[in-house]
């Protein structure tokens, strides 16, 4: 029921942002489609529009809503994976990048972004005019990732350890619904006031919003809390025998939520495959053993620390090495600490950071499938994850880091594969198909889901939560218009073929 964007349409979107903001440019259309690493699937929009702010954003909803035209908002466009709708007709695709403002609070410890605001710019800022805060930029991603695209999408920070997933920073939203309404959240609600106090006159609604996939409205400012930025650093690392002997130990680290684990920001591990992903492709060792060789654990934990002193410092680290000490003795095994070279730990203090971008050793082809399980189900996630990969001819990339002290595990697998390969799209989708039914049975849970695979996969075992959800998307988005193809809310507005259930699992 959807419409094509017409000549007609086009003018009237020069008329609302100027004719240097619009194009039809095919070359230019397809550029958006090539920056996404956690999807595979999109459609080629019609139309690349820039608005300048939350009223032109406002005038081009009410344009497609009166011409049944689907819109697409993105940013960087780079953690969220193909960001386009996964319908005919790719829409309109609204590029936020030219919104890229930043307030700076100190005294309430809050900053307002914008959608294009890269992280990149906001650490250059910071570093320069706020040495002693911190933005929460996205961990791992590249600096022109968006610090508003990873907290809206509950992504992963470079204080996740301590401080929880992103979207538990946000202190208020300045939404623009889908009907072109624009309304803010939190004390922010109350015209004058400011961002300091997220729930707000009433019930909070910033929940819709948050890992919507930008189905239910179009954020285009965020008040996000900043943090401390100590500036005695390290990193230390604890290798281990399997996926429990880096697991557990990190587990009794985080219990100690005061005076240890609130100075661990960052706590993320992996294996040998995922060290390989590093490596220039012209010198990457194909023998796993060749690690093993410059003492390096086929699995280890990482601990980010920043501390106030150094006499703070040297405290957390020896405080480590007793819990590591006490896990070996009591469980007879052996979790050495990792010898890492001064320019190791120099890259990964460096912010932004590029650890979750592999390089093309399998042919550029790769894909990053994300699980939030709770931490200690972790290593029963991976091995199993692992060896289904190596069942599909996968080698088993694994990457775990920890979720507000190990509360939680934010579990990726980066499917590294030949995008040569004939039917090799189709073998992806049945290994994410068959991982998906296993882990739901689990109770663990898909973040930013895939609209064929982990959002019908999910929805069909919580019934109730996903007709809520289609009842909020259409009081919010009568004509279904806005980003309708990731979260496939309603499954009808993405594509004709029948609702996935659990029948036959």
């Amino acid at each position: 029921m959807y419409n094509h964007v017409t000549d007609d349409v086009v003018k009237k979107l020069e008329d609302i942002v100027g004719t240097d903001y619009v194009t039809t440019s095919e070359p230019l259309r397809h550029s958006y489609m090539a920056r996404g690493i956690m999807g595979l699937e999109a459609v080629l929009p019609e139309a690349i529009i820039r608005p300048l702010n939350a009223r032109e954003v406002s005038q081009i909803l009410v344009l497609a809503n009166e011409k049944r035209i689907p819109v697409t908002p993105a940013a960087g466009g780079l953690s969220g994976g193909f960001a386009l709708p996964a319908i005919e007709p790719g829409g309109i695709y609204m590029d936020m990048t030219r919104m890229d403002g930043l307030e700076v609070d100190t005294e309430n410890r809050v900053m307002v972004v914008e959608p294009g605001l890269k992280s990149g710019d906001a650490w250059r800022i910071f570093k320069t005019k706020y040495p002693e805060w911190a933005p929460p930029i996205p961990d791992g991603a590249p600096p022109a990732a968006t610090v508003l695209g990873d907290a809206i999408e509950r992504g992963f920070s470079l204080v996740t350890g301590v401080y929880g997933p992103q979207a538990d920073l946000i202190m208020g939203l300045e939404v623009v619904l889908p009907t072109g309404e624009i309304f803010r959240t939190g004390s922010w609600a109350l015209p004058g006031a400011k961002p300091y106090y997220r729930w707000g006159p009433g019930p909070n609604p910033d929940g819709l919003f948050l890992g919507s996939q930008g189905s239910m409205g179009i954020i285009t400012k965020a008040a996000i809390k900043m943090v401390p930025h100590p500036h005695h650093k390290t990193v230390v690392a604890f290798g281990g025998q399997n996926w429990e002997d880096i697991i557990i130990p990190a587990w009794e680290i985080s219990k100690h939520e005061m005076g240890i684990s609130e100075r661990t920001v960052m706590v993320q591990g992996g294996n040998w495959p995922l060290v390989m992903t590093r490596w220039p492709k012209t010198n990457v060792p194909l023998d796993y053993k060749f690690y093993e060789k410059i003492g390096i654990s086929e699995y280890w934990m990482n601990y980010e620390i920043w501390a106030w002193s150094e006499k703070e410092l040297e405290f957390t680290i020896s405080e480590i090495e007793k819990i590591y000490k006490n896990y070996e003795k009591e469980h007879n095994t052996e979790c050495p600490r990792q010898e890492l070279h001064p320019k190791q730990v120099a890259s990964r203090l460096k912010k932004p950071n590029k650890i979750a971008i592999p390089y093309s050793l399998w042919q550029a082809g790769y894909l990053f499938i994300t699980w939030y399980v709770p931490w200690m189900e972790s290593p029963a996630c991976m091995t199993e994850y692992c060896a289904k990969m190596e069942e599909y001819g996968f080698p088993p990339t694994m990457w775990v880091a920890s979720i507000d002290h190990a509360r939680q595990a934010i579990v990726m697998p980066i499917v590294c594969f030949d995008i040569t390969e004939e039917g090799i799209f189709e073998k992806i989708e049945k290994f994410n198909r068959e991982t998906t039914r296993s882990f739901l049975k689990k109770g663990w849970l898909n973040y930013r889901p895939d609209p064929f695979v982990h959002a019908p996969e999910t929805f069909s075992r919580t019934p109730e939560y996903y007709k809520m959800l289609v009842k909020f998307r259409k009081v919010l988005d009568p004509n279904l218009i806005l980003h309708p193809g990731r979260l496939a809310i309603p499954w009808e507005s993405v594509t004709d073929l029948p609702y996935p259930s659990t029948e036959g699992d």
